[in-house]
């Protein structure tokens, strides 16, 4: 079996468990010696700015040194991408080797489901990679995912908190909030987005309960300086890093909050005791990388993963706010479970997009049709919308409409983020 039958292999599993999850999990962990209890760990849940976190807390460790591995969802080009050590996806020849020894197990389980398959891989790799720590995103959820049979992490960090996968979390933030909560365990400091009210109160009280210390970080603890096609500058207002001038390589506004989660989970675990180290942390956040989030992949082209209402309203506000001497422009598509109309809304009313081209993802079981998203745009927009069902065709529109003083933004769904990156091999 070479690495291509492997990724084959993976890509048929179900995405969903059949088996109570960490349950499950925790079956097929003891059998292959329980990896994930060999190095610390920073355990990452919520609904939006995860994968953020993630890099910048990547980006701060490896700075000082330390063997890091980081384990995200989903991958945007190819599958490796979801098991990095040091900010670089493993080899095909590692992922081979974990993929062997994985499957060999779960089959003697009865199987197991996509995401708990990589995630044993993952564990697996880090524990022979001899990493000093691992940065986890939970893939859905918390209290069920995979991811939480790590029983003592070093710091749970939960980041912005919004109604997505309400099928599965529940249909109130109070819900969800709650199911993001599974991941503070009992003694174990929890660092958490405070920016909305009905989640922090769910939040402190299984902290209290736990007796876990818990952080909360206030979206009025800091403010926008500058913003330029490169990224922000903020100032945060209180506690360890207040006067300081933090620069994130992102245009988007909420990734402030986003570090200043990943900064006070690092100071929480002890690894900001000084001013020098402080200040190391800050230059390691303002040269983070992280594909896919308002990253520029060509002068005047931004790509977004944005995917859900509360990820396109942050989103269309970013847009909004950016400088254009010319038109602006959106290329968009999107996948069945999410609330298409509140999307539309979102980049109708809270943008000036000159016009819209939809698009739709091939060879997705998920892809929302062109032509309905573009009856949803039609409710709400009153510009111009071209119909290209062909992602190919339609990314070739919109560079084609973009002028040199135009900007064009992509946006809908890290699927398409991931195509558009193969198409202009970014």
């Amino acid at each position: 079996m070479n690495y291509q039958d492997a990724v084959d292999y993976i890509e048929h599993i179900p995405k969903y468990a059949d088996s109570p999850v960490p349950a499950h999990t925790f079956a097929l962990m003891e059998r292959l010696g329980n990896p994930q209890d060999t190095f610390p760990v920073f355990h990452v849940a919520g609904t939006n700015g995860k994968g953020s976190v993630c890099a910048y807390l990547t980006s701060v460790l490896t700075a000082r040194g330390y063997r890091v591995g980081t384990f995200t969802s989903p991958h945007l080009v190819r599958i490796n991408e979801r098991i990095q050590i040091n900010k670089e996806p493993v080899s095909d020849q590692v992922f081979l080797d974990a993929f062997l020894r994985v499957k060999d197990v779960s089959e003697e389980l009865g199987g197991t489901n996509y995401f708990e398959f990589l995630f044993a891989m993952a564990m697996l790799i880090y524990q022979d990679a001899h990493v000093d720590y691992a940065v986890l995103e939970v893939g859905l959820g918390g209290k069920k995912d995979a991811t939480n049979v790590i029983r003592k992490p070093l710091v749970s960090v939960i980041t912005s908190i919004s109604l997505d996968h309400t099928e599965v979390l529940g249909d109130t933030i109070a819900a969800i909030a709650a199911e993001k909560a599974g991941i503070i365990k009992a003694g174990c400091p929890v660092v958490f987005d405070a920016g909305q009210t009905e989640a922090t109160a769910v939040f402190e009280q299984e902290a209290a309960r736990l007796e876990a210390p818990a952080y909360g970080v206030g979206h009025e603890n800091y403010q926008i300086l500058r913003r330029t096609e490169e990224g922000i500058t903020f100032r945060p207002l209180t506690g360890f890093l207040a006067g300081k001038e933090i620069q994130v390589p992102f245009i988007a506004d909420y990734q402030a909050a986003n570090a200043l989660v990943a900064l006070t989970a690092l100071r929480v675990a002890g690894f900001l005791k000084t001013e020098a180290l402080v200040d190391a942390a800050v230059w390691a956040v303002r040269n983070t990388r992280w594909p896919g989030r308002m990253q520029k992949i060509r002068p005047g082209v931004y790509l977004d993963g944005a995917h859900n209402s509360d990820g396109i309203l942050n989103f269309a506000m970013t847009v909004s706010e950016m400088p254009c001497e010319g038109k602006k422009y959106l290329l968009f598509t999107a996948v069945k479970e999410k609330n298409l109309d509140q999307m539309a809304e979102f980049l109708a009313l809270q943008t000036d997009f000159s016009g819209i081209i939809v698009t739709e993802l091939d060879h997705n079981s998920r892809a929302v049709p062109a032509e309905v998203l573009a009856e949803k745009f039609r409710r709400v927009y009153g510009g111009q919308i071209w119909v290209c069902p062909d992602l190919k065709e339609a990314w070739q529109k919109g560079l084609e409409l973009k002028g040199e003083k135009d900007l064009l933004f992509i946006a809908g769904s890290l699927y398409l983020a991931g195509r558009i990156m193969e198409e202009c091999e970014c």
